[in-house]
Protein backbone atom coordinates (compact mmCIF):
# COMPACT_ATOMS: atom_id res chain seq x y z
CA UNK A 1 0.00 0.00 0.00
CA UNK A 2 1.26 3.79 0.57
CA UNK A 3 4.80 4.42 2.22
CA UNK A 4 4.86 5.66 5.66
CA UNK A 5 4.40 9.13 5.86
CA UNK A 6 7.72 11.02 7.27
CA UNK A 7 6.63 14.18 9.23
CA UNK A 8 5.04 16.74 8.11
CA UNK A 9 3.52 17.54 4.65
CA UNK A 10 4.40 19.48 1.78
CA UNK A 11 1.81 21.75 0.34
CA UNK A 12 0.97 20.35 -3.11
CA UNK A 13 -1.79 20.74 -5.73
CA UNK A 14 -5.09 20.14 -5.01
CA UNK A 15 -6.55 16.73 -5.53
CA UNK A 16 -8.61 16.85 -8.56
CA UNK A 17 -4.71 17.97 -9.82
CA UNK A 18 -2.01 15.23 -10.24
CA UNK A 19 1.41 16.98 -10.73
CA UNK A 20 4.34 15.70 -12.31
CA UNK A 21 5.44 12.76 -10.58
CA UNK A 22 7.62 13.36 -8.10
CA UNK A 23 8.10 10.45 -5.38
CA UNK A 24 9.79 9.96 -2.09
CA UNK A 25 13.20 7.75 -1.68
CA UNK A 26 10.83 4.93 -0.44
CA UNK A 27 9.00 4.87 -3.20
CA UNK A 28 11.58 4.58 -5.84
CA UNK A 29 13.14 2.07 -4.01
CA UNK A 30 10.34 -0.39 -3.97
CA UNK A 31 9.88 0.75 -8.08
CA UNK A 32 13.35 0.13 -8.71
CA UNK A 33 14.58 -2.35 -6.41
CA UNK A 34 17.55 0.06 -5.45
CA UNK A 35 17.79 0.39 -1.75
CA UNK A 36 17.46 4.19 0.03
CA UNK A 37 20.48 3.60 1.43
CA UNK A 38 22.22 3.31 -2.32
CA UNK A 39 20.58 6.03 -3.50
CA UNK A 40 22.19 8.16 -1.08
CA UNK A 41 25.50 6.89 -2.15
CA UNK A 42 25.02 7.47 -5.60
CA UNK A 43 23.92 10.80 -4.92
CA UNK A 44 27.09 11.45 -3.10
CA UNK A 45 29.53 9.46 -5.05
CA UNK A 46 28.50 9.75 -8.54
CA UNK A 47 26.44 12.86 -8.29
CA UNK A 48 22.95 10.92 -9.56
CA UNK A 49 20.04 11.17 -8.88
CA UNK A 50 20.24 14.72 -6.99
CA UNK A 51 16.64 14.56 -5.91
CA UNK A 52 14.46 18.32 -5.63
CA UNK A 53 13.58 19.04 -1.69
CA UNK A 54 10.72 19.56 -0.40
CA UNK A 55 10.08 22.51 1.82
CA UNK A 56 10.81 20.47 5.02
CA UNK A 57 14.15 19.05 2.80
CA UNK A 58 12.83 15.70 2.14
CA UNK A 59 14.08 13.88 -1.22
CA UNK A 60 11.44 14.18 -4.08
CA UNK A 61 12.35 12.12 -7.49
CA UNK A 62 11.18 12.93 -11.14
CA UNK A 63 9.68 10.37 -13.23
CA UNK A 64 12.43 10.69 -15.72
CA UNK A 65 14.94 9.86 -12.42
CA UNK A 66 12.90 6.47 -11.77
CA UNK A 67 12.71 5.82 -15.73
CA UNK A 68 17.15 5.88 -15.83
CA UNK A 69 17.01 4.54 -12.58
CA UNK A 70 15.01 1.05 -13.81
CA UNK A 71 16.83 0.89 -17.05
CA UNK A 72 20.44 1.18 -15.17
CA UNK A 73 19.15 -1.87 -12.56
CA UNK A 74 18.37 -3.89 -15.75
CA UNK A 75 21.74 -3.13 -17.44
CA UNK A 76 23.53 -3.62 -14.19
CA UNK A 77 22.23 -7.18 -14.32
CA UNK A 78 23.33 -7.96 -17.66
CA UNK A 79 26.46 -6.54 -18.43
CA UNK A 80 29.91 -6.14 -16.83
CA UNK A 81 30.35 -3.09 -16.37
CA UNK A 82 31.25 -0.15 -13.36
CA UNK A 83 28.13 1.19 -12.06
CA UNK A 84 29.95 4.55 -12.05
CA UNK A 85 30.06 4.31 -15.85
CA UNK A 86 26.60 3.22 -16.29
CA UNK A 87 25.28 5.98 -14.35
CA UNK A 88 27.60 8.79 -16.29
CA UNK A 89 26.21 7.08 -19.53
CA UNK A 90 22.47 7.26 -18.41
CA UNK A 91 22.47 10.40 -17.06
CA UNK A 92 24.23 12.37 -19.44
CA UNK A 93 22.56 15.32 -21.21
CA UNK A 94 23.41 13.87 -24.33
CA UNK A 95 21.24 10.64 -23.29
CA UNK A 96 17.46 12.40 -22.81
CA UNK A 97 15.42 10.39 -20.15
CA UNK A 98 12.92 9.44 -22.74
CA UNK A 99 15.10 8.21 -24.97
CA UNK A 100 17.60 4.92 -23.97
CA UNK A 101 16.06 4.45 -20.30
CA UNK A 102 12.91 4.28 -21.56
CA UNK A 103 10.93 2.94 -24.77
CA UNK A 104 7.95 5.10 -26.50
CA UNK A 105 5.75 2.47 -25.39
CA UNK A 106 6.43 2.85 -21.76
CA UNK A 107 6.27 6.63 -22.14
CA UNK A 108 2.46 6.22 -23.79
CA UNK A 109 1.45 3.62 -21.16
CA UNK A 110 2.75 6.32 -18.28
CA UNK A 111 0.71 8.70 -20.10
CA UNK A 112 -2.46 6.35 -20.03
CA UNK A 113 -2.17 5.62 -16.68
CA UNK A 114 -2.10 9.12 -15.48
CA UNK A 115 -5.35 8.91 -16.76
CA UNK A 116 -6.42 6.32 -15.27
CA UNK A 117 -5.41 7.72 -11.85
CA UNK A 118 -7.25 10.75 -12.72
CA UNK A 119 -10.51 8.93 -13.38
CA UNK A 120 -10.46 7.12 -10.19
CA UNK A 121 -9.59 10.03 -8.34
CA UNK A 122 -12.96 11.47 -9.80
CA UNK A 123 -15.16 7.96 -8.60
CA UNK A 124 -15.28 7.71 -12.38
CA UNK A 125 -15.16 4.13 -13.08
CA UNK A 126 -16.52 4.15 -16.78
CA UNK A 127 -13.85 6.79 -17.38
CA UNK A 128 -11.60 4.21 -15.89
CA UNK A 129 -12.34 1.08 -17.21
CA UNK A 130 -12.21 2.81 -20.64
CA UNK A 131 -8.34 3.70 -19.96
CA UNK A 132 -7.66 0.14 -18.45
CA UNK A 133 -9.25 -1.53 -21.42
CA UNK A 134 -6.77 0.51 -23.65
CA UNK A 135 -3.90 -0.39 -21.85
CA UNK A 136 -5.15 -4.18 -21.69
CA UNK A 137 -5.36 -4.07 -25.67
CA UNK A 138 -1.68 -2.79 -26.31
CA UNK A 139 0.10 -4.75 -23.28
CA UNK A 140 0.52 -8.54 -22.64
CA UNK A 141 -0.40 -9.52 -18.74
CA UNK A 142 2.89 -9.15 -17.07
CA UNK A 143 3.96 -5.71 -19.01
CA UNK A 144 0.23 -4.87 -17.89
CA UNK A 145 1.06 -5.78 -14.02
CA UNK A 146 4.62 -4.25 -14.27
CA UNK A 147 4.26 -1.08 -16.43
CA UNK A 148 0.42 0.09 -15.41
CA UNK A 149 -0.63 -1.51 -12.48
CA UNK A 150 2.37 -1.71 -10.04
CA UNK A 151 3.53 2.05 -11.14
CA UNK A 152 -0.57 3.77 -10.89
CA UNK A 153 -0.76 2.00 -7.23
CA UNK A 154 2.75 3.73 -5.74
CA UNK A 155 1.83 6.86 -7.34
CA UNK A 156 -1.55 6.38 -5.63
CA UNK A 157 0.76 6.02 -1.98
CA UNK A 158 2.42 8.73 -3.37
CA UNK A 159 -0.49 11.43 -3.72
CA UNK A 160 -1.47 10.60 -0.45
CA UNK A 161 1.78 11.22 0.91
CA UNK A 162 2.18 14.44 -1.32
CA UNK A 163 -1.05 15.43 0.45
CA UNK A 164 -2.24 15.98 -3.27
CA UNK A 165 -5.20 13.15 -2.56
CA UNK A 166 -6.96 11.60 0.56
CA UNK A 167 -6.85 8.55 1.75
CA UNK A 168 -10.42 7.19 -0.15
CA UNK A 169 -8.96 7.84 -2.79
CA UNK A 170 -6.28 6.58 -2.86
CA UNK A 171 -8.52 3.59 -1.89
CA UNK A 172 -10.41 3.91 -4.90
CA UNK A 173 -7.31 3.71 -7.16
CA UNK A 174 -5.18 0.81 -4.68
CA UNK A 175 -8.92 -1.49 -4.94
CA UNK A 176 -9.47 -0.89 -8.20
CA UNK A 177 -6.08 -1.89 -9.41
CA UNK A 178 -5.70 -4.94 -6.96
CA UNK A 179 -9.18 -6.21 -8.17
CA UNK A 180 -7.90 -5.93 -11.87
CA UNK A 181 -4.75 -8.49 -10.82
CA UNK A 182 -6.94 -10.73 -9.48
CA UNK A 183 -8.54 -11.30 -12.63
CA UNK A 184 -5.23 -11.39 -14.26
CA UNK A 185 -4.20 -14.07 -11.49
CA UNK A 186 -7.41 -16.19 -12.11
CA UNK A 187 -6.57 -16.25 -15.84
CA UNK A 188 -2.85 -17.10 -15.73
CA UNK A 189 -4.08 -20.08 -12.89
CA UNK A 190 -6.71 -20.88 -15.41
CA UNK A 191 -4.00 -21.09 -18.33
CA UNK A 192 -1.42 -23.06 -16.06
CA UNK A 193 -3.33 -26.48 -16.06
CA UNK A 194 -0.40 -28.91 -15.38
CA UNK A 195 2.55 -27.06 -12.86
CA UNK A 196 5.39 -28.93 -12.39
CA UNK A 197 6.50 -26.78 -9.36
CA UNK A 198 5.07 -25.25 -6.85
CA UNK A 199 5.47 -21.76 -4.43
CA UNK A 200 4.08 -20.85 -0.75
CA UNK A 201 3.50 -17.31 -0.67
CA UNK A 202 2.78 -14.62 1.95
CA UNK A 203 3.52 -12.12 4.73
CA UNK A 204 4.93 -12.49 7.91
CA UNK A 205 2.59 -11.87 11.26
CA UNK A 206 2.40 -8.28 11.98
CA UNK A 207 2.96 -7.43 7.48
CA UNK A 208 -0.79 -6.64 6.25
CA UNK A 209 1.11 -5.59 2.66
CA UNK A 210 -0.42 -7.78 -0.01
CA UNK A 211 0.89 -6.07 -3.10
CA UNK A 212 3.84 -8.02 -3.26
CA UNK A 213 2.61 -11.16 -2.74
CA UNK A 214 0.00 -10.70 -5.67
CA UNK A 215 2.23 -9.24 -8.41
CA UNK A 216 4.78 -12.67 -7.41
CA UNK A 217 1.32 -15.09 -7.30
CA UNK A 218 0.62 -13.20 -10.97
CA UNK A 219 4.59 -13.24 -11.95
CA UNK A 220 5.28 -17.38 -11.17
CA UNK A 221 2.09 -18.30 -12.85
CA UNK A 222 2.47 -17.03 -15.84
CA UNK A 223 6.17 -18.77 -15.41
CA UNK A 224 4.40 -22.40 -14.66
CA UNK A 225 4.19 -22.71 -11.11
CA UNK A 226 1.30 -23.32 -9.13
CA UNK A 227 1.15 -20.93 -6.14
CA UNK A 228 -0.49 -21.57 -3.01
CA UNK A 229 -1.17 -17.82 -1.73
CA UNK A 230 -1.60 -17.93 2.39
CA UNK A 231 -2.64 -14.34 2.41
CA UNK A 232 -1.36 -11.85 4.84
CA UNK A 233 -0.04 -10.97 8.63
CA UNK A 234 0.41 -15.55 9.35
CA UNK A 235 2.55 -16.78 11.73
CA UNK A 236 5.99 -18.32 10.63
CA UNK A 237 4.81 -21.72 12.44
CA UNK A 238 1.66 -21.59 9.83
CA UNK A 239 3.84 -21.10 6.48
CA UNK A 240 6.31 -24.08 8.49
CA UNK A 241 2.88 -26.28 8.74
CA UNK A 242 1.97 -25.50 4.98
CA UNK A 243 5.42 -26.64 3.98
CA UNK A 244 4.81 -30.03 5.80
CA UNK A 245 1.83 -30.63 4.52
CA UNK A 246 1.55 -28.88 0.75
CA UNK A 247 5.06 -29.84 0.38
CA UNK A 248 6.33 -26.81 -2.42
CA UNK A 249 9.15 -26.70 -4.13
CA UNK A 250 9.59 -23.17 -2.67
CA UNK A 251 8.43 -20.99 0.00
CA UNK A 252 8.35 -16.77 -0.66
CA UNK A 253 7.45 -14.18 1.92
CA UNK A 254 7.02 -10.95 1.25
CA UNK A 255 8.53 -8.16 4.08
CA UNK A 256 7.18 -4.03 3.71
CA UNK A 257 7.79 -3.82 7.45
CA UNK A 258 10.76 -4.33 9.14
CA UNK A 259 9.21 -4.99 12.88
CA UNK A 260 10.90 -7.88 14.46
CA UNK A 261 12.72 -9.21 11.35
CA UNK A 262 15.69 -10.52 12.77
CA UNK A 263 12.25 -12.85 15.20
CA UNK A 264 11.36 -13.83 11.98
CA UNK A 265 14.20 -14.76 10.25
CA UNK A 266 15.06 -16.77 13.24
CA UNK A 267 11.86 -18.43 12.55
CA UNK A 268 12.32 -18.77 8.93
CA UNK A 269 15.90 -20.70 9.92
CA UNK A 270 14.13 -23.58 11.16
CA UNK A 271 12.46 -24.49 7.94
CA UNK A 272 14.92 -26.74 6.21
CA UNK A 273 12.84 -28.63 3.78
CA UNK A 274 12.28 -26.00 1.10
CA UNK A 275 14.64 -22.97 -0.43
CA UNK A 276 13.16 -19.90 1.55
CA UNK A 277 13.11 -16.39 0.01
CA UNK A 278 12.03 -13.08 1.25
CA UNK A 279 11.47 -10.28 -0.84
CA UNK A 280 10.43 -6.42 -0.23
CA UNK A 281 11.47 -3.80 0.85
CA UNK A 282 12.47 -3.70 3.90
CA UNK A 283 14.98 -7.06 2.94
CA UNK A 284 16.67 -4.14 0.42
CA UNK A 285 18.20 -3.01 3.71
CA UNK A 286 18.82 -6.97 5.46
CA UNK A 287 20.48 -8.91 2.78
CA UNK A 288 23.28 -10.15 4.52
CA UNK A 289 21.07 -10.80 7.78
CA UNK A 290 18.79 -12.95 5.68
CA UNK A 291 21.44 -15.18 4.22
CA UNK A 292 22.87 -15.17 7.83
CA UNK A 293 19.87 -17.22 8.36
CA UNK A 294 19.99 -19.23 5.46
CA UNK A 295 17.65 -17.36 3.39
CA UNK A 296 17.35 -16.44 -0.04
CA UNK A 297 16.90 -12.20 -0.31
CA UNK A 298 15.27 -11.27 -3.58
CA UNK A 299 16.23 -8.02 -5.12
CA UNK A 300 15.11 -5.90 -7.58
CA UNK A 301 11.25 -5.22 -9.55
CA UNK A 302 8.95 -8.69 -8.75
CA UNK A 303 9.30 -9.70 -12.13
CA UNK A 304 13.10 -9.92 -12.38
CA UNK A 305 12.32 -11.47 -8.41
CA UNK A 306 10.46 -14.15 -10.41
CA UNK A 307 13.04 -14.88 -12.50
CA UNK A 308 15.64 -15.04 -9.90
CA UNK A 309 13.38 -17.49 -7.94
CA UNK A 310 13.51 -20.05 -10.61
CA UNK A 311 17.15 -19.54 -10.73
CA UNK A 312 18.06 -20.17 -6.95
CA UNK A 313 15.31 -22.72 -6.62
CA UNK A 314 17.42 -25.04 -9.13
CA UNK A 315 20.73 -23.31 -7.30
CA UNK A 316 19.64 -24.42 -4.10
CA UNK A 317 18.38 -28.26 -5.21
CA UNK A 318 21.80 -28.63 -7.39
CA UNK A 319 23.59 -27.83 -4.11
CA UNK A 320 21.51 -30.13 -1.75
CA UNK A 321 21.98 -33.08 -4.01
CA UNK A 322 25.56 -32.82 -4.14
CA UNK A 323 25.83 -32.30 -0.80
CA UNK A 324 23.79 -35.39 -0.32
CA UNK A 325 26.11 -37.46 -2.82
CA UNK A 326 29.19 -36.23 -1.10
CA UNK A 327 27.35 -37.96 2.72
CA UNK A 328 26.81 -41.51 0.77
CA UNK A 329 30.32 -41.63 -0.87
CA UNK A 330 31.74 -40.58 2.63
CA UNK A 331 29.78 -43.28 4.47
Amino acid sequence: MSPAPESGRDEESPPEAIPKSRYSIAAVSKLTGISCHTLRVWERRYGFPVPERSASGHRRYTQSQVEILCRLTELNRTRRQPIGELIERLSAPACPPGQEPVSPEQSNDEAIWTELVRHLLQGDYAGAEREYASLASRCNPSTLVERVIYPAVVEAGEGWYRHSCSVYQERLITIFLWKKLNTLIIAADAANVEPVRSVIAGTVQGDRHEGGVLILNHAMSLRGWKVHNLGVDLPVSEFAAAVETLRPTALALSFVLSRNITRRFQELERIQAVPVFVGGRSILNYQSLARHHGLIPLIGPISKSADQLQVETDRWYHERDRAGEAGTVAR
